[in-house]
């Protein structure tokens, strides 16, 4: 006898028969019923059960569609959504995805990287692919969609690029400071200063910029020195320690209500405006990022070992702690003696 069973807004029938087993899900639980007595009588009279038909809405949805509805259902919920779901919109509409989700196989994907890959780096389409998958996974598991499996776990990853080496000298900190019309004393009171500002914070901490933009006064432990994350990039709080340029830097600006962001710009707002700055100074290959590795760097000389600097910079994997620390080799041999 067949089994019905709901699970959540569908009904799932399972039959066992003749050592067979077979199950489908169904809209409803009368759909489920039907097809479940016609499957079983296939199984008994030694024929194969006939396949459910899918509804036509779900036979001729695109993997573009699946993506679009990630980008309003799924993502908003998410730490950094804003940039997921540009991402999102990116690929749905790209001719690649705009393709029946049955149909969507590895070959599709493996093609789709390999035209990519000619327009942005490997760690771009890493990215995408992660992407790529999370939606995938979803869509099967949660909104039965008509695929037959995660294609992303199918295909050959791009090799990893090589990390980023770019060290940030007090040179280039100063100029920027001086493009973004901050005195590195005054308490800021405009977008770039503000931008110019959160810059030298990160530099003096190794956050994360969205970990600062998110850092508000109720936050901030001037008596006891640290400063404590809520939420970070990989999902734990931690608290950060603050040193005395990081003191120093805290202390320029006036206290506000605990609620308030310590740093009161947008993520969109901060990157374009440092992007301006970076071209203006003419450092173009300067990145915001590249304060959390000169922060790194500088932090281990003072550290005792890569344990008490992973608690401080938030890294819980070493490995990708690694990417991150660039000592020069001169430093290294002054402490060999």
């Amino acid at each position: 006898m067949a089994s019905i069973i709901r699970r959540g807004k569908s009904w799932r029938a399972m039959i066992v028969r003749k050592g067979r087993r077979v199950s489908a899900t169904f809209d409803t639980k009368a759909q489920a019923i039907s097809w479940a007595t016609q499957a079983e009588a296939a199984i008994l009279a030694g024929e194969a059960p006939a396949e459910p038909e899918k509804p036509a809405h779900v036979a001729n949805l695109l993997v573009s569609d699946l993506l679009t509805r990630y980008a309003t259902a799924i993502s908003p919920s998410k730490r950094g959504s804003r940039w997921e779901i540009i991402r999102l919109h990116a690929l749905a509409r790209m001719d690649a995805f705009r393709v029946p989700a049955r149909t969507f196989d590895p070959p599709a994907l493996g093609a789709w990287r390999d035209s990519r890959l000619k327009t942005v780096s490997s760690e771009t389409v890493n990215r995408e692919l992660n992407v790529l998958s999370a939606v995938f996974n979803v869509a099967i598991k949660e909104w039965r969609a008509p695929m037959p499996g995660n294609p992303v776990g199918m295909i050959q990853r791009p090799p990893r690029s090589k990390p980023r080496k770019r060290r940030v000298s007090q040179a280039e900190r100063e100029l920027m400071a001086e493009w973004l019309g901050w005195d590195m004393k005054s308490p800021p009171d405009s977008v770039g200063q503000w931008t110019a500002f959160a810059f030298f914070l990160a530099l003096a901490t190794a956050m994360r910029k969205g970990e600062i933009l998110s850092l508000t006064w109720g936050d901030v432990h001037l008596d006891d020195c640290y400063v404590h994350l809520e939420q970070t990039k990989n999902g734990y709080e931690r608290d950060v320690p603050i040193s005395s340029e990081a003191m120093s830097l805290l202390k320029i600006l006036p206290p506000g209500p605990a609620a308030a962001p310590v740093v009161p710009i947008q993520s969109g707002t901060l990157d374009m405006t440092f992007r301006r700055a970076r071209i203006d100074a003419g450092l173009p290959d300067l990145h915001f990022h590249d304060s959390r590795r000169e922060a790194t760097t500088e932090l281990s000389k003072r550290l005792s070992n890569v344990l008490e600097l992973s608690a401080v910079t938030g890294h819980r994997d070493l490995r990708v702690l690694k990417s991150y620390y660039r000592p020069k080799a001169s430093d290294l041999a002054k402490k060999l003696g």
